[in-house]
């Protein structure tokens, strides 16, 4: 089962590197084709999409994993045809809401009418990919889950090429290939879903309520992570405008070469972590825990300031003249993803202890600061004042984790622990 295990991660984390790293390659071609206007409606459609996902099936597709071995197929295949209901209706009220208030979202996000509610749309179709991804976890098929994920990546990035390359459609492009490719994915994984038997329409207001009752309490979660990574883009563009906004969000994707890094030691580190943590470990091995950590924080911070720093001589060869300016954001995204990084290692002793709902308070409130020093900052320093508040505010978070994630499973940080521990 171990072996499996170790595996199963393997193929995991390999699939998520493979798969972020194909649009970091496509990086160089699309920067010679794509001007910072049209990165930047790139960018604004795309937190558009991200939000509306948040509400978009209110989160339920979590309790279809919590459930899998809860109850049997037959039920399990009613209960996800309830979350499905759940998710057509709550679109419905998005696509109303959306249609009427579609004015004011357009002249903030400098889009169309119809591209914002494609958006919705969109999030209605990954919803339905999360799901089938989400039975093939709980399966534990992480090869036909990395083949799925991959397939729909690199069809994504032939359609993108083929549009802006060779048709030269601009931004437009761009968002006729997510939209493609998203839909497109959706339906196939609505035949998956169908073809392995897990659906079956029948309205039982039990397994609705349930399922709400699972997802609902994850929204704030959910909405505190899009606040942090695509909040920080609806008010560049409606403060700075689109130019400024492309070129942030070009060096914010550059930057996340250390956010797949760090993401990749995690999945290693953590079931080891969890397997030392579960054989209730003596104070030296805590402490052997506590020294590698901050050798690890402190590698990561060299890393990052290295990656940084290489952006000077290599952002103008890998991204072409007009974007040249993105590496005046490069080093605090860099070191915002290291503390990124840090903060995993301390939250892990949070999700060991199952203190999930103080992570959410943390992250939440950490957000709306996040929202506001945006709003703030940009105001007084411009697009830079946006970056400033990306560090902080990751910075915050992996601080106010540490202090709570001690409190909930003291660990000698300072080479002190309770005497109980």
């Amino acid at each position: 089962m171990f072996n499996k295990l170790l595996k199963n991660s393997f193929i995991y984390v390999l699939g998520d590197v493979l798969n972020k790293s194909i649009p970091f390659f496509m990086l160089p071609v699309l920067t010679r084709y794509l001007t910072p206007e049209d990165y930047g409606t790139i960018a604004s459609f795309s937190a558009l999409v991200s939000a509306f996902a948040v509400c978009s099936g209110l989160s339920v597709h979590g309790a279809v994993n919590v459930n899998f071995f809860r109850i049997g197929k037959e039920e399990l295949k009613e209960y996800i045809g309830n979350t499905i209901i759940i998710l057509n209706v709550s679109t419905l009220v998005i696509f109303a809401i959306t249609f009427v208030v579609s004015p004011i979202i357009g002249e903030k996000l400098k889009l169309p009418t119809e591209w914002i509610l494609i958006a919705v749309i969109l999030a209605f179709a990954q919803f339905l990919t999360t799901i089938n991804l989400v039975l093939w976890t709980a399966e534990q098929k992480p090869k036909q889950y990395t083949i799925y994920q991959l397939s729909q990546t690199l069809l994504f990035a032939t359609l993108s090429l083929t549009f802006i390359v060779a048709l030269k459609m601009d931004w437009k492009g761009q968002l006729i290939a997510q939209s493609i490719g998203t839909i497109l994915f959706a339906g196939f994984s609505f035949l998956f879903i169908i073809k392995r038997g897990y659906l079956r329409f029948k309205m039982n207001r039990e397994y609705i309520s349930d399922a709400l009752k699972f997802g609902i309490p994850l929204i704030p979660h959910q909405l505190s992570m899009w606040l942090k990574t695509g909040s920080d883009r609806v008010i560049l563009m409606s403060l700075v405008g689109s130019a400024e906004t492309g070129i942030y969000s070009v060096s914010y994707q550059i930057g996340t070469v250390i956010s797949v890094l760090v993401a990749a030691f995690n999945k290693a580190w953590s079931p080891y972590l969890y397997r030392v943590l579960s054989e209730e470990p003596k104070i030296e091995t805590k402490l052997k825990l506590v020294n590698f950590t901050y050798i690890y924080m402190a590698a990561i911070v060299v890393i990052a300031l290295l990656f940084s720093l290489s952006g000077k001589y290599l952002i103008p060869f890998f991204l072409g003249e007009r974007f040249a300016s993105s590496m005046k954001y490069l080093v605090y995204f860099s070191m915002a993803f290291a503390f990124q990084g840090m903060y995993c290692m301390v939250a892990n002793y949070m999700f060991y202890a199952k203190k999930t709902n103080l992570i959410s308070y943390v992250t939440f409130t950490t957000s709306l600061l996040h929202v506001a020093m945006t709003y703030t900052f940009t105001k007084l320093y411009g697009s830079i004042g946006a970056a400033y508040s990306t560090l902080i505010s990751y910075f915050l978070t992996f601080i106010s984790i540490w202090y709570v994630s001690n409190k909930v499973y003291p660990m000698p940080w300072f080479f002190r622990i309770k005497s109980n521990q």
